[in-house]
């Protein structure tokens, strides 16, 4: 299917599109994706940082909309809107107004070459392959690192805040999609619940995300969000 992104000033004029990105907006707000009860002004936030000699980092989040299956006729159930709220890791600053220097937790997904091995458990008779992905993967783990503050779109304000703020902020709980470090706390988050049900790394193997299970004789295979699991059906 075919993606097309959808601007702001079309989706205020399509229910369905605006119903898309409330659907977001609210499931992140009831995760608890971000810390709402906590706002200050930034300028309050940076001088207690400055103050203390601590670091804050703060950026800011906004939705992005699609209109996924596009080439389909309208009454297609394929056809439907995608919203995203995402956090913009490419302008994020401290409370100096200096660009944010991060930890760098990179993640290490497995490779092309794990991926065939996998492919090729699953083909020897009696085995199988399963495929999933990870539901709201990265929001699963808490962000960590400095602690990150955001700013939200105007028009997602909380209706009290426009009358006591000029510039809100408040404190980010989650790895959202886009922080740079997010996805290194994800698959931290990740493998140690993999290892919890039995999971192990393969000793010699080079390949990162790569597991086995010598109960069920599975052969597991991470890559960000995808699984793929191989062995006896």
């Amino acid at each position: 299917c075919v993606a097309r992104p959808v601007t702001k000033k079309e989706a205020q004029s399509n229910p369905k599109a605006m119903a898309a990105l409330d659907k977001e907006w609210n499931r992140l707000r009831n995760i608890g994706c971000w810390d709402e009860s906590k706002v200050e002004e930034w300028q309050v936030v940076a001088s207690r940082a400055r103050r203390t000699s601590s670091k804050v980092h703060i950026g800011r989040i906004f939705d992005i909309l699609v209109e996924k299956g596009f080439e389909l006729h309208e009454s297609d159930p394929a056809r439907k809107f995608k919203g995203r709220v995402v956090f913009e890791g490419c302008y994020v600053k401290d409370e100096s107004n200096n660009w944010a220097i991060f930890s760098e937790i990179a993640s290490c997904p497995a490779s092309m070459e794990a991926s065939r091995c996998a492919d090729a458990v699953g083909l020897l008779p009696g085995n199988s392959i399963q495929i999933a992905d990870g539901e709201s993967a990265y929001t699963q783990a808490k962000l960590g690192g400095t602690p990150t503050f955001i700013r939200l779109p105007k028009d997602r304000w909380p209706a009290d805040w426009s009358k006591k703020y000029r510039d809100p902020v408040c404190p980010l709980i989650l790895a959202l999609y886009g922080h740079p470090d997010a996805g290194g706390f994800w698959e931290q988050h990740c493998e140690e619940h993999v290892k919890k049900v039995g999971f192990t790394t393969i000793p010699g193997c080079a390949w990162k995300s790569v597991f086995w299970h010598e109960q069920v004789k599975l052969l597991l295979i991470i890559y960000v969000d995808d699984f793929k699991l191989s062995g006896p059906k």
